[in-house]
């Protein structure tokens, strides 16, 4: 593996450089999967996950590139400084350096809301991939950051401080101010930001081949209703649009890591096709 610190992105507004991991492909110009990171605690608990699919990819000769995102892993900044705009750019300049060090990237997993932001990365710099996995896609960034919102309201709760709301909260983020959630300092321009990104608006060709995974709570249990509506629009669209239901718990949330299986395994099964 290779680890290191590449040079912050020329259209970055904020110093410091992005991190990655790259698990080269067998051979030099071998495909490789980039890997579009969750939010905040969302990727501590994906790490796991995401290190299997890499040593399951490694066996099949496909390498993966795993980026720390500008104030996030080991990348250098404050998470409170990170924007939207930024991380995408990161995501441009990992997927250029991951090219000409002869590791094209060919396929793409995205965890979460990671889902929105590699799908806009990859449309903004024209980049293609043969496959695309989704993990537990976020389709809407704005219901996304209401239900970050709450975990500062339950905890509010919980302390016996004074009540919360979402709204509150909201209105604080527009007036400039900063505000710790879970352990994460998040500005005003973020959070606008996220409110704008919608998965929708970036499922396209680019993406290649997609297969919408989710952890749902049983076997014959049936995706929700945003994720379906979503499906059904890419496939009207034509992209080629593959779902798994797997049943198990939300790893992304999990007190304790959870590492499911049967996702990491299809997932390995999929992107190892990226090489053909």
């Amino acid at each position: 593996m290779r680890a290191q610190f590449l040079d912050a992105p020329a259209s970055a507004r904020q110093g410091g450089r992005p991190f990655v991991v790259l698990r080269p492909p067998r051979r030099s110009g071998g495909p490789t999967v980039l890997v579009a990171p969750p939010f905040a605690e969302e990727m501590n608990k994906s790490r796991r996950m995401i290190a299997e699919v890499g040593r399951r990819l490694e066996g099949s000769g496909v390498g993966m590139l795993l980026v720390d995102l500008f104030g996030t892993g080991d990348s250098e900044g404050e998470f409170a400084q990170a924007d939207w705009q930024r991380w995408r750019a990161d995501l441009a300049a990992a997927v250029q350096w991951s090219t000409a060090e002869g590791a094209p990237i060919r396929g793409m997993l995205a965890i979460r809301l990671g889902c929105i932001l590699g799908s806009e990365a990859l449309a903004g710099i024209g980049q293609g991939v043969r496959r695309t996995v989704l993990w537990q896609p976020v389709t809407s960034g704005r219901r996304f950051l209401e239900q970050f919102l709450r975990l500062r309201v339950a905890a509010s709760m919980m302390g016996g401080d004074s009540k919360e709301t979402v709204a509150a909260l909201r209105a604080r983020l527009k007036s400039g101010e900063l505000l710790e959630v879970a352990g994460y300092e998040i500005s005003g321009a973020l959070a606008d930001q996220l409110d704008a990104a919608e998965l929708q608006r970036f499922l396209g060709a680019h993406l290649g081949a997609v297969h919408w995974m989710e952890a749902v709570r049983s076997a014959d249990a049936e995706l929700p209703a945003p994720s379906v509506k979503a499906i059904e629009a890419a496939r009207a669209a034509g992209i080629e649009t593959t779902s798994h239901a797997i049943a198990g718990e939300p790893f992304w949330s999990a007190t304790e890591i959870v590492c499911l299986d049967a996702m990491v395994a299809r997932t390995a099964d999929v992107l190892a096709g990226i090489d053909g």
